[in-house]
């Protein structure tokens, strides 16, 4: 991958150091790759399944918010410098650690009239991905639910991404969508529950009973549902409670640079409570005492 190139960049956007790691090139910025992990839910356990990938600017050695630098980049370029960013996540998945996990990757569009560009980039995507042995079937590919109202789109969308071996994501589903039903036609493999909305309701019964229905009816059409932003003990209990397949948060791993390796070892959910009702201890924490 040394003389890659990504369409629409300049030749040499990504190089790449002496142990494989690569790094994105975007200006004076230089792009990392972060993983977050991804977890599957039992009532004992936790099992990391996958990883959803983000990108990390790096401005003079410091890092940059992804929302300030993107604003840097113009229009035109950011669908290629979004391109650059997914190159990056796969080339560098080999330095995950564990087998068959997935890789979550956000593929908006990120402007009016992209979706031609979105599509066209799944062949792309997937020559990357033979490069380095990752299988098509552990790639999911993210889409923001509110995109899903472009009539035209996921008809298109899915047969593409079908053809290409991917799995299909709808991100940041909460309320104001008012695109269940779309979503229920084309059969997502995954719908992911927006953090910042669940956080806010996940201490409302009556809220959470509404959200065990829709976990229960898109789960009856096929898709896993994965619960995001979870950040104390209570909000872990209310997604075991709604029925989340699976679950995602600061609470339970934080991004880590490529090149930090994943544990694949399943999680007793029990050990995270020093009481009950008490905080889950977060995975740093216990790696630092030795636990």
């Amino acid at each position: 991958m040394a003389g890659f190139t990504v369409p629409g960049l300049p030749e040499g956007s990504i190089i790449v150091d002496e142990i494989g790691l690569e790094t994105g090139l975007c200006g004076p910025y230089r792009l990392k790759s972060v993983y977050q992990p991804i977890f599957r839910l039992s009532q004992t356990q936790l099992m990391p399944v996958g990883v959803e990938a983000f990108v990390q600017p790096r401005l003079d050695l410091e890092p940059v918010a992804p929302d300030a630098f993107l604003a840097t980049v113009p229009v035109e370029q950011q669908g290629a410098v979004k391109a650059l960013c997914r190159a990056l996540h796969i080339g560098n998945y080999q330095h995950i650690g564990g087998d068959h996990l997935q890789l979550h990757l956000n593929c908006d569009t990120g402007a009016q009239g992209g979706w031609d560009e979105a599509i066209a980039q799944m062949g792309f995507m997937a020559t990357l991905a033979a490069e380095v042995d990752l299988a098509p079937e552990l790639v999911f590919c993210g889409f923001i639910a509110r995109d899903m109202r472009h009539e035209d789109v996921p008809a298109r969308l899915v047969e593409t991404l079908h053809a290409n071996g991917f799995r299909l994501a709808i991100d940041d589903f909460g309320p104001g969508h008012s695109v269940l039903d779309r979503i229920q036609r084309i059969r997502p493999n995954v719908v992911k529950i927006d953090g910042g909305w669940f956080r806010r309701i996940a201490g409302i019964a009556a809220a959470t009973r509404l959200l065990a229905k829709l976990i229960g009816g898109l789960q009856r059409d096929g898709a896993q549902v994965l619960i995001k932003g979870i950040e104390t003990a209570e909000q872990l209990n209310v997604a075991r409670a709604v029925g989340a397949d699976l679950v995602q948060g600061f609470l339970l791993g934080r991004p880590a640079l490529a090149g930090v390796a994943l544990d694949p070892q399943p999680l007793d959910i029990e050990r995270f409570f020093r009481d009950p009702g008490a905080v889950i201890v977060p995975l740093r924490e216990r790696v630092a005492r030795g636990d």
